[in-house]
């Protein structure tokens, strides 16, 4: 993700509003950072690690050392912590799995739903 936002802030940098910037981000950066973790079992410090990137990248945006203000400006633009962030992506890939008609697909269908049903549990 590094690499897509310091292309992106790069060239707009300070001359676009915030708003401006945050969308590119959302779109072009955070596809990047998530590709694939909805099939992937991760734990606490992997999920730390992703929004350790995430509350960099709004430090650079916002120009501040501040948690406090990250935190605030993630609330206001409507970021989602990784782990929700993630969570929501493995929901919309285990609905789509389980429904699809792939034969490698239906043996593990039990395995999926039941992990399914945990997770819109936790949600």
């Amino acid at each position: 993700m590094y690499i897509t936002f310091n292309a992106v802030f790069g060239k707009i940098g300070r001359i676009a509003s915030h708003e401006a910037i945050l969308q590119l981000i959302k779109s072009k950066c955070f596809p990047v950072l998530y590709y694939g973790l909805e099939a992937c079992p991760l734990r606490k410090s992997q999920y730390n690690s992703i929004n350790y990137v995430i509350n960099s990248a709004f430090r650079n945006i916002f120009n501040t050392r501040s948690q406090e203000v990250v935190d605030i400006c993630l609330e206001m633009f409507n970021c989602l912590p990784a782990e929700k962030a993630i969570a929501i992506r493995k929901r919309n890939f285990l609905n789509k799995f389980c429904v699809n008609n792939n034969e490698l697909c239906k043996i593990f269908t039990d395995h999926e739903k039941k992990e399914l049903a945990i997770l819109l549990a936790d949600i």
